[in-house]
């Protein structure tokens, strides 16, 4: 949280390369969130996951479209990324196909660069 405090004091404003993460980051959560069928309980799991990191993306987009101070951007983008965590770590211990796990596991990457490209 101290990170966080000290992000108040300045200005935030994304560069290219964070904006573009974010895009290809909301791209493969939906894909993900759209290519997995729901019909079994690890699924449905899933989906609930991704979707949290859908809402976040969605508030993270919205924070830096209204020009909201470090401290509500920087928040956004950790709640985006415990998500993503939340998921990796559980489809990593399903019976998930090998292309559903690395989709997972990219998204989870995308949030860290994210993150870092950020400053957080």
């Amino acid at each position: 949280m101290d990170a966080m405090k000290a992000l108040a004091d300045k200005p935030l404003v994304p560069t290219a390369d964070a904006m573009k993460a974010i895009s290809d980051l909301d791209d493969l959560v939906r894909a993900v969130l759209k290519s997995v069928p729901g019909s079994k309980p690890w699924q449905r799991q899933l989906q609930v996951h991704l979707r949290e990191a859908d809402r976040g993306l969605q508030v993270l987009r919205m924070t830096i479209a209204l020009r909201r101070d470090a401290q509500e951007i920087a928040e956004a983008v950790s709640s985006v990324h415990r998500a993503l965590k939340v998921a990796n770590g559980y489809v990593a211990a399903t019976r998930a196909d090998i292309n559903t796990k690395a989709a997972v596991r990219l998204a989870f990457e995308l949030g860290l660069k994210t993150e870092r490209l950020f400053g957080i």
